[in-house]
């Protein structure tokens, strides 16, 4: 008998694992899917009122996740890849001398403009600078973050060296989506005559997608 009670505790746990498991994929799912429809619908040209994206799309291959980087707060502590899902994120990394004080009020300015713009829509984005360690770049109130730079930029994690992703290239605003993935980017400008285009683009991109992961 108590071998009889065992086997049903057994089999009984082993259907609740599966239902917990199918569970967990039932709602991965759910969230990813939004996401999903939001690039085919905008990017594929599903719809003829999403045109062109307005921002350079990052080939596939060339894709990163926001983990293959180490992103410090001033405090210390460290971002999680959590911390960036269910929003999507400009992520903004700055490196001189590209980049000088001047260029940094000027991109900041706009993108933080944009964003305030955006009205409640702006609950569904955060915006994040990243500097060097040593950078003495001030970006007053900003959200910033620290990292290790290359030469190229932000010095991707090296897992495993077969694994080692690409640097990811200072001086671009990326887009970052709700699942971590680093897939557009703008090129941050030099004259502020170019500030409402820039704007215009950031804007018509993330409406774009808010609108189409509702549909999903």
């Amino acid at each position: 008998m108590e071998e009889d009670k065992d086997q049903r505790q057994k089999g009984r746990a082993k259907k609740n694992k599966a239902k917990n498991r199918k569970i967990l994929i039932s709602l991965i799912a759910l969230f990813a899917t939004p996401v999903m429809f939001a690039y085919v619908a905008y990017f594929g040209n599903w719809f003829e009122s999403a045109g062109a994206a307005q921002g350079e799309l990052i080939d596939i291959e060339k894709i990163t996740d926001i983990e293959d980087y180490t992103l410090t707060r001033v405090s210390g502590d460290v971002y999680t890849g959590k911390e960036f899902e269910t929003l999507y994120w400009w992520l903004i990394p700055i490196q001189k001398p590209i980049c000088d004080q001047k260029c940094v009020d000027l991109n900041l300015y706009v993108v933080h403009q944009t964003y305030i713009g955006l009205g409640k829509e702006a609950s569904r984005i955060n915006q994040l600078v990243v500097l060097e360690t040593e950078s003495v770049l001030n970006v007053g109130s900003f959200p910033v973050a620290r990292s290790r730079f290359s030469n190229t930029g932000i010095q991707a994690v090296d897992k495993k060296v077969r694994e080692k992703k690409s640097d990811l290239p200072s001086n671009f605003i990326y887009l970052v989506d709700p699942l971590g993935n680093i897939f557009m980017r703008y090129p941050l400008i030099d004259d502020k005559s170019n500030a409402a285009e820039l704007s215009k683009k950031l804007r018509t991109d993330i409406l774009h997608l808010f609108k189409y992961s509702r549909l999903g």
